[in-house]
């Protein structure tokens, strides 16, 4: 005789052998494609999800547009940081106004100007020049010198280098000192206004 418990379990299993899968229809693997395809790609996350959505899609456009922006950012900042350009003459600088005098001297004194030339760093080697208009003259031993203009080559130190130069005026009136020195490619002018008065 046999046991029940077997007779079940035959049973059972004589129902899940008649079960089968049937696989889907060949339309739907296709249709499914075309409604994936049709919806698009899922909406990011909120917070940093779609923040890193954003520049994963927008890489090819994005980076080299910040790129062009910081260059032009560079280039206007280096030119508003950039020295104006030294007065190619003298006939310019001249031809200008003259602005309130730096030194005001009657004509039967000697006028000290001192021309301060800061130097960032220490210089072996610099040209100097210095030229007078008309109407003043170099002093120096207590006489007049004929020369117009002075040039020498001297040292500069880092910082403050003051040099002195003693003029005198021959009549009264306003006149402008021309100054130059040069260290390499660097070229530095100093203008000084000098008032000449009866006395």
């Amino acid at each position: 005789m046999s046991d029940p418990g077997d007779t079940e379990e035959r049973a059972l299993r004589e129902q899940l052998g008649a079960l089968r899968d049937d696989p889907p229809e060949l339309g739907f693997q296709a249709a499914l494609h075309r409604r994936l395809v049709a919806a698009g790609p899922p909406e990011p996350a909120p917070g940093w999800d779609r923040v890193r959505w954003f520049l994963r899609r927008s890489a090819p456009v994005l980076w080299p547009s910040l790129g062009v922006a910081a260059g032009v950012a560079a280039f206007l900042v280096m030119s508003a940081t950039q020295q104006p350009p030294v007065p190619p003459s003298k006939a310019v600088q001249a031809s200008r106004p003259l602005e309130a005098p730096g030194t005001v001297v009657p004509a039967s004194k000697v006028a000290i100007i001192k021309l301060d030339f800061t130097a960032d760093v220490a210089v072996e080697q610099a040209d100097f020049q210095v030229s007078l208009p008309e109407g003043l003259a170099f002093w120096a031993d207590g006489e007049e010198l004929p020369q117009r203009s002075f040039t020498w080559t001297q040292p500069l130190s880092e910082g403050s280098n003051v040099i002195p130069i003693a003029v005198r005026g021959r009549k009264a009136g306003r006149y402008l000192v021309t100054a130059m020195a040069r260290a390499g490619d660097q070229r530095i002018e100093h203008d000084v206004v000098l008032e000449v008065t009866d006395g």
